[in-house]
């Protein structure tokens, strides 16, 4: 359900966009001190941006090295060293990595259930690791992710996208906020709450052609049958600008930031990616148009 956190390129600057690739290979590095190599393998811009969140909010000094990793062997690159921030982050992914495939088991049929389980199996190294360091996440993820499954399959329940969103909210509201207590935790809760709607509303747009032919579950599907139209469209748009303006009202109450470049990286995802996101998801939800072009950072 992640992969929609995403910069606008073009509009970040070069040292900014080296920053965040440093976070990004810091990320990587440590997923493979704390949650073994096999973890590195669901490594995603998501969590480096997670981690540039929560080094804002603590206002966690971030120390940059040159170092060798088995993608760049020849040439060393800027690294992130070994953090707080990054060291939960690391725990984190694994922990929803392994969910996510265990729900894929669950959900899927054929071919995609076997490699969920496959996928399950492989991480599951790294989710022990990360249960053992954060079980009350763990268990919070679990809860919700079956509580969202049961929301899913339930047939009688009224047509709606915002109550399966308002689940997702409240898990990466708690993934935000783990650890975190007074000011700093209800900052993460708020903007993670809002983040997880906004993930779940556009991830159900992006799927919302696939799951009509397939006959999964999609809030769209139920509410807009089988077409959705530009009314509709707006809709989304506006509910997807609603939750994307609760996020930035949150992240505006962070005082103190570790360096400008984070500061800057949140403010162009924010301000700039996110929306551009949303606008090329509903355009291939209204139209069946997409951007073969667009690169993630």
């Amino acid at each position: 359900m992640l992969g929609y956190i995403r910069t606008d390129s073009p509009e970040l600057r070069l040292r900014d966009g080296e920053c965040y690739r440093a976070i990004y290979c810091g990320l990587c590095r440590q997923m493979g001190k704390c949650t073994g190599q096999c973890s590195r393998l669901s490594l995603s811009y998501d969590f480096a941006f997670l981690a540039a969140f929560r080094m804002s909010l603590t206002n966690e000094k971030m120390e940059l090295q040159k170092k060798r990793c088995f993608v760049h062997p020849l040439k060393k690159q800027n690294m992130a060293i070994e953090s707080p921030s990054l060291a939960y982050c690391a725990d984190a992914s694994a922990i929803l990595t392994y969910h996510k495939c265990r729900d894929d088991v669950d959900d899927e049929k054929g071919f995609k259930k076997l490699r969920a389980l496959v996928a399950s199996g492989f991480f599951s190294r790294a989710y022990r690791r990360a249960k053992r360091r954060h079980p009350i996440l763990d268990s919070t993820v679990s809860s919700l992710l079956q509580e969202l499954r049961a929301y899913e399959k339930d047939t009688t329940a009224p047509p709606s996208a915002d109550a399966p969103a308002a689940i997702f909210g409240n898990l990466m509201a708690s993934v935000l906020s783990e650890g975190l207590e007074g000011v700093e935790a209800r900052i993460a809760k708020t903007f993670g709450r809002a983040i997880g709607h906004w993930i779940y509303l556009i991830d159900a747009a992006d799927d919302y052609r696939d799951d009509l032919k397939s006959g999964s579950f999609n809030p769209f599907v139920r509410l807009f049958g089988a077409e959705m139209t530009e009314e509709n469209a707006q809709s989304v748009a506006l509910s997807l600008k609603r939750y994307l303006a609760d996020a930035e009202n949150a992240f505006l109450l962070i005082d103190n930031f570790p360096t400008p470049e984070i500061r800057e990286i949140l403010c162009n995802i924010l301000y700039l990616g996110l929306p551009k996101v949303a606008d090329r998801v509903l355009q291939k939800a209204w139209k069946g148009e997409t951007d073969e072009n667009e690169k993630p950072l």
